[in-house]
């Protein structure tokens, strides 16, 4: 899935399925998630927020199911 760089400072960066209706958001900490079932205008608006984040907390975190691709990275020391 081709993914869109963000200017967030907690979201690096989205992409959209519209087949799958799938949203992927990798995280600034290197976690990729999933969420499914996520409308076309939900992803367009997300996309033309002036503020990505909190369009993210208050439209799409809470509202579809998330599934973590991969974990943060984590520091070893």
């Amino acid at each position: 899935m081709k993914r869109h760089p963000l200017s967030c400072r907690a979201l690096k960066a989205a992409g959209y399925d519209p087949n799958s209706c799938v949203l992927e958001l990798e995280h600034s900490n290197g976690r990729l998630e999933q969420y499914l079932g996520v409308p076309p205008k939900i992803w367009q608006g997300f996309l033309m927020s002036q503020q990505q984040e909190t369009y993210f907390r208050e439209n799409i975190a809470s509202s579809y199911l998330k599934i973590t691709v991969e974990p943060a990275n984590r520091s070893r020391f």
